[in-house]
Formats: structure tokens, sequence, C-alpha cells
């Protein structure tokens, strides 16, 4: 079995191609880091010692082939999980979090799942201006496994066709070497 890891830069691989995908629900505000009446019960970031806190432990779904570390997971004492991904760049003026982003935070939507056994309702994906809490969707949910099954096909057949535009190549790490790079 094939495992995607999935954080930082080697998700790229996995937004190629996603199309329709804002049917999803989104709400922006300012950001907050520690969701109130909830504790951290999982990092892959340098915090101050914690008990009873999982560090740096690769999350694995071993039924969808993926694995990732999410910045924070956090729990309340009803059982509730918050999935936390941190992001180092701004929205501006955007009223939507990038695509590559949602689509990390919805891989994790489906390794937590399996990982702790509770499905998250939602996920925050923070960035320094803003702070967006996606919403766990059957939608959002399908477009991560249709993104997955497209890149087994590619692997498999040794095919794949780009899917260029540059909106989506201009902040490309890829762009310095892809023969499909698009400059406007």
């Amino acid at each position: 079995m094939i495992f995607y890891f999935i954080g930082g830069f080697t998700f790229l691989v996995l937004f190629f191609g996603v199309k329709n995908f804002f049917s999803v629900d989104i709400k922006k505000t300012k950001p907050i880091l520690h969701p109130f009446g909830y504790k951290i019960i999982y990092t892959d970031q340098k915090i101050r010692r914690e008990n009873n806190v999982v560090k740096s432990r690769l999350l694995k779904s071993e039924k969808f082939g993926l694995q990732g570390k999410p910045d924070f997971i956090y729990k309340n004492i009803f059982g509730k999980i918050i999935p936390v991904e941190l992001k180092s760049g701004k929205i501006k003026d955007g009223n939507l979090p990038h695509i590559g982003d949602m689509m990390q935070l919805a891989t994790y939507f489906i390794i937590i799942e399996e990982v702790y056994g509770k499905k998250p309702r939602f996920g925050n994906l923070i960035y320094k201006d803003y702070m967006f809490k996606i919403k766990n969707t059957k939608g959002i949910r399908k477009e991560v496994i249709k993104t997955v099954d497209r890149m087994n096909d590619m692997l498999n057949s040794g095919k794949g066709e780009a899917s260029c535009e540059f909106v989506k190549c201009r902040y490309c790490l890829c762009k310095g070497v892809c023969e499909f790079y698009i400059k406007e």
C-alpha cells in the first residue's frame, strides 16, 4: 500500500486538478489558537511540557493509505475533537482559504477519524491574519478520496495529466523545474 505524507510541501501533489471544491461550509474569523473548553491531545509543534500530549507521532489511515502530522488536535470533555493547522502566510482580503490547505485539513479529518475513532465536526485553518472554520462534510471528504484514487491511478499507470493555470502555478514550489509552468 502506498502512503501519502500529508503536510508541508509534499502535499502539493494532492491538490492538482481539484475542481468544484467550494461547496464547503467555511466560516472566516479572527485567529484563535486554543479553542475555549478544549485541551491539546496531540501536537507537531514545539510547546512547553504538557501532560498527556502526544508529540510529533505520524498519524496513519491504513484504509486510505494516508498519513500526516496535524499541527494540533484538541479534545473537550465530551470527546469532541478539533484539528488545527497553522499556516505561515496571510489571506489578506480573500474570503476563502487556499484550496491545498483545505484539502490538507480534510485529509486530517479522515486520518483522525480512523486513529481516534471520532469524526471531527470541523477543523481550523489559522493564517497570520484570519482563521477559517472548515466543516467536515461528506463532499470535502469525498474530494480527498477521489484525489487519492486519481494519484494511485497515475502511479499505477505511469500516466497523468497536469492541470495548469496561472492561478494555480504562480505560487507553486515546483515552477522552477516544471515543464508545464505557465507564466502570465
